[in-house]
Order: C-alpha cells, then sequence, then structure tokens
C-alpha cells in the first residue's frame, strides 16, 4: 500500500498529566508514565479510532529497576508490579478501562522511538490510529487519518528504516 499523505485531525501535547477521570484507587497505582500515556489517549480518544501506536524509549524503567532490586533483596517479585512493568501496560489498560476491542501495540527503539513510532501509525492500514508517545516527564499523542484533518504530511515512506 504507498500512502501519499496523512492528517493529524488531533493533537495533543502536555507535560502534567490529568487523570482526574480516572477513580483515585486505579490513579495512585499507575507510574509517571502510565499517568502521562493515559491522559495522553483519554484526550484525542474519540470512537472511530481503529488502532493505537503507543510508543516509549524506556517505558516504566523506574518500576522495572524496583523491581530488579526488590528480587536482589528478597528474591521474590510482586505480581502487581510485574505485571505493570510491562512495556505495552499503558495501553492494555486503556483499552480495558474504556472496554474498546481495537489492535495496538507498543514499541521501542532507542533514539528513533518517536520517529518509528510516527511512521507505524502512519502507514497502519487502518483509516484512523491513534499515535501516543509518552515517557516519564510528558506526553504527545495525535489522531493519524487517511482522510482530511487540520495537518497534511505528505510523502509518507512505505516503511521505516
Amino acid at each position: 500500500m504507498n500512502i501519499e499523505a496523512v492528517f493529524v485531525k488531533d493533537f495533543y501535547y502536555a507535560k502534567e498529566a490529568d487523570t482526574n477521570f480516572l477513580p483515585p484507587l486505579i490513579r495512585r497505582k499507575l507510574g509517571s508514565l502510565d499517568k502521562f500515556a493515559i491522559s495522553a489517549m483519554e484526550s484525542v480518544y474519540s470512537k472511530e479510532i481503529e488502532e493505537i501506536v503507543f510508543a516509549s524509549k524506556a517505558g516504566e524503567a523506574d518500576r522495572l529497576n524496583k523491581i530488579i532490586s526488590q528480587y536482589k533483596e528478597m528474591n521474590e517479585v510482586s505480581p502487581a508490579q510485574f505485571s505493570a512493568s510491562v512495556h505495552n501496560y499503558p495501553v492494555g489498560f486503556f483499552t480495558l478501562y474504556k472496554k474498546i476491542n481495537i489492535p495496538y501495540f507498543a514499541l521501542a527503539a532507542g533514539d528513533k522511538t518517536f520517529k518509528n513510532g510516527l511512521i507505524a501509525a502512519s502507514i497502519s492500514a487502518h483509516k484512523n490510529v491513534l499515535y501516543v508517545y509518552a515517557e516519564k516527564n510528558f506526553a504527545l499523542s495525535c489522531l493519524i487519518s487517511k482522510t482530511e484533518g487540520e495537518i497534511k504530511l505528505n510523502n509518507i515512506p512505505e516503511t521505516a528504516t
């Protein structure tokens, strides 16, 4: 499939996560990156979204380091902490919370994470893709569409290099 142009229908960027839409019991269990990612997804989410692409260089690295320390010190790991440490946790949690059944994936590509995530969202077979990039102190999300939108991106490559 050769895509000549995609559009950005909606965009969100924040250095503060707003998760007040979540119950307090859930909010307190989320890490910093989780809060940013979920806040960004919520801000741009609409029923027309057919797929979610989530990108983060390191994911919840602080949580993972805590798990490693816990294992070294006590020779055990909290199952709840472990399940929340996987890279796709924020997007998986979001789809469960919203009760939506759409494909999603998470990627990390070092310094090329943002770019490769944007390319993956742009070349998706779906018409409307929610792209989310999050780190522990900021997040952005945008609705990438093959139909008309606010911003036109031209000459999208067929594959990421």
